[in-house]
């Protein structure tokens, strides 16, 4: 991991309940170096192309929970490092929400976000708009992890992991104006019984 690189933490409470919180961690912006063989195919990871997210909880939750969360981390073209973290749903986020840039490793605190999707079709444009104006995204999605292991509809997690191509602007706590262009990231809303 790079040095100095900053992260968000938060404890999140449930409403109605004083004894349910989730604790969370979220890493970004990690370079990752590696390979990966399944059979004949081997992927190799470099740290200019390839990056991870550590994404840490714990906590004592609902029965029932839903949220939306996407993440996700590239080089621009000028070579700078950025990633975002953004979510929304799960548990009472009145205080503080979890939506972050981080850009060269230093975390930029973001506002309340809101999504606008065709709520029929999961691969059409998804467009992401913070209160104060500064995450302007929208996601192109090309791949809808769906996956769906509810048991007669009492456990279980149903979820659409949309990954997609995203463009925007956003603006870091200076007021400097960064376009992103052409990322690889995701959101995802998930549905859960545990």
């Amino acid at each position: 991991m790079m040095d100095g690189l900053e992260s968000l933490v938060m404890a999140v409470p449930f409403p109605g309940n004083d004894k349910q919180f989730y604790l969370n961690q979220k890493i970004n912006c990690m370079p990752v170096t590696g390979t990966v063989t399944y059979g004949d195919l081997t992927v190799e990871f470099t740290p200019d192309k390839a990056f991870a997210v550590l994404d840490w909880g714990r906590g004592v939750w609902p029965y029932a929970g839903q949220w939306y969360w996407g993440n996700g981390t590239t080089r621009l073209e000028n070579g700078e490092l950025f990633g975002f973290e953004i979510g929304w749903g799960f548990g009472d986020m009145s205080a503080a929400t979890e939506n972050m840039i981080f850009y060269n490793g230093k975390a930029h605190k973001l506002g309340e976000i809101t999504m606008t999707k065709d709520e029929s079709d999961w691969l059409a444009p998804w467009h992401f708009t913070c209160e104060d104006g500064r995450f302007e995204m929208t996601m192109t999605p090309y791949f809808d992890n769906f996956t769906s292991n509810r048991v007669l509809g009492l456990v279980g997690n149903i979820c659409h992991q949309v990954f997609g191509k995203w463009e925007g602007t956003v603006t870091l706590d200076d007021g400097t104006v960064v376009e992103i262009k052409d990322m690889d990231a995701f959101c995802e809303l998930s549905d859960n019984r545990w």
